[in-house]
């Protein structure tokens, strides 16, 4: 029966030690430098404040750097109590995250809602870089065509887009893609701002409107509406070869960078994973 060197046994087990102690700390640093801080992305608002709230807390957990609404933030825009009660909703929201709306339609081209937020740019279209990504917020109420004021500013926009900016995320309220309550692309996007995201290389698009949750895929763009906010939750209206998932439900986006792949993942109002894809 052979007997153990002691003083090898103890340095043996201590170099054991250093060795997972440096593994351990090189993970930890590792995970610390290649995971980014969620930055989320919800709509519509609107009427039930109560899911509205509970919204929110959910999205506070998140802990997000900014937060972006796709529009339709109240019922009526012309109204000042229910801006009081929407800043009333999002008041502990907006002390941990930048808040970044999108006009709506129901917010009524309303002074109060200009008065409400400091944006950037004119306010109603605008950028706004975090990490390695780019958002582009835009105004679908407003004139899109080809050549108008928002088109040539989007496009410059897309042809100044820094070097080392890896994600182009577009945000406004009207579905281009959607097979939801309202009309299939109401504002005729498709032949105005698509093929400049097409040209430019946009990744991923998100929009309001339709009070549901909707993943497409056309042209390697994926189009998501959000619009689960706590206004009435719509059902399927129509079928699309596009349309990859729909679900009627209350609910939010997260998205995080982790070794330069954007994730995004989908919560409802009880925090449950309702989907999860990946965009390299």
């Amino acid at each position: 029966m052979c007997k153990l060197n002691h003083k090898k046994l103890i340095t043996l087990i201590s170099l054991t030690i250093i060795l997972i102690s440096l593994q351990l700390s090189c993970f930890s640093i590792e995970d610390h430098q290649t995971v980014s801080q969620p930055i989320v992305i919800y709509g519509d608002s609107r009427t039930d404040h109560q899911t509205h709230q509970k919204m929110v807390d959910e999205i506070i957990k998140t802990k997000p750097a900014i937060v972006f609404h796709t529009g339709d933030l109240v019922e009526d825009g012309l109204i000042p109590d229910q801006w009081a009660t929407f800043n009333e909703i999002i008041s502990d929201l907006i002390k941990i995250a930048e808040f970044y709306p999108a006009l709506g339609n129901h917010e009524n081209n309303s002074p109060l809602y200009f008065d409400n937020f400091i944006l950037p740019n004119n306010e109603r279209w605008y950028s706004v870089e975090k990490d390695n990504l780019h958002f582009m917020v835009l105004d679908s109420n407003s004139d899109c065509s080809i050549g108008s004021e928002q088109y040539l500013w989007l496009e410059d926009d897309l042809q100044n887009i820094k070097e080392n900016i890896k994600f182009f995320i577009a945000i406004f309220h009207h579905p281009p893609f959607s097979t939801g309550h309202h009309n299939e692309d109401e504002k005729n996007l498709r032949q105005s701002i698509i093929p400049l995201f097409e040209q430019y290389g946009v990744d991923i698009v998100f929009n309001g409107h339709d009070h549901d949750y909707e993943r497409s895929l056309y042209n390697n763009i994926y189009y998501i509406v959000t619009g689960g906010g706590g206004a009435p939750l719509y059902d399927q209206a129509r079928t699309s070869p596009y349309s990859q998932l729909f679900i009627k439900a209350y609910h939010f986006c997260k998205l995080f960078i982790i070794n330069n792949q954007l994730i995004i993942e989908v919560y409802d109002i009880d925090s449950n994973l309702i989907d999860r894809f990946v965009i390299d």
